[in-house]
């Protein structure tokens, strides 16, 4: 899912009045196994886009009073769910040497911060996540010789890759740091300016 706008005008219901500053973070949580993988999205709204998440909600999904009471944060989850199931729908962005064919979305979940709640003129921090599971047909190490992950630009990620994989190369990466964690490797850094991220792998000796 790629830029800021594009991904809150579909998932999210406020990308036409808000847009990427330092009161606004990204941050993505991507976890392989040999059967299916999970993507979690995590965005975090302060200063002036506190109230103009709030006060866009109130408008377009609640009555306008300025208020949001517990339906109205009830109507956005549901709204925020279905949306990101159909952009999902539309397009997958997990691919192996290129193609999605053989991976499905199999969940999506959502946590809209129960801080949305009460007057639009509020200032608290907005923590907001989104959880995407993924499956696979075929092992992971069956699926292709590179995966790559459709983002969103210039934000913080984090890759955990399944037990036993050897990373040969990347593209598309600002700020690359790669560990071993009780052989899992672990991938992080920042998509770079295109959004879109991908990994060479192969199945480590033992």
């Amino acid at each position: 899912m790629r830029y800021i706008s594009t991904l809150l005008l579909a998932l999210l219901t406020v990308a036409m009045v808000t847009s990427p500053s330092s009161a606004f973070e990204w941050r993505n949580t991507i976890v392989l196994e040999e059967d299916g993988m999970s993507w979690s999205y995590e965005e975090e709204y302060s200063g002036e886009d506190v109230g103009v998440y709030r006060s866009y909600a109130d408008k377009n999904i609640g009555n306008n009073d300025g208020h949001i009471s517990a339906w109205e944060l009830m109507k956005l989850d549901h709204r925020v769910r279905n949306r990101l199931y159909g952009s999902l729908e539309k397009e997958l962005d997990v691919m192996f040497n290129g193609s999605a064919k053989n991976v499905h979305a199999f969940d999506v979940d959502a946590e809209i911060s129960r801080s949305v709640l009460g007057s639009t003129d509020k200032a608290d921090i907005i923590n907001n996540r989104y959880f995407v599971t993924y499956t696979f047909e075929k092992n992971f190490f069956e699926m292709g010789e590179n995966v790559s992950f459709d983002g969103e630009a210039n934000t913080d990620f984090t890759i955990t890759m399944p037990e036993g994989v050897e990373i040969i190369d990347t593209e598309g990466i600002n700020s690359r740091f790669i560990e071993t964690v009780d052989n899992r490797t672990i991938l992080s850094g920042r998509f770079g300016v295109e959004g879109l991220i991908t990994v060479e792998f192969s199945k480590r000796d033992v």
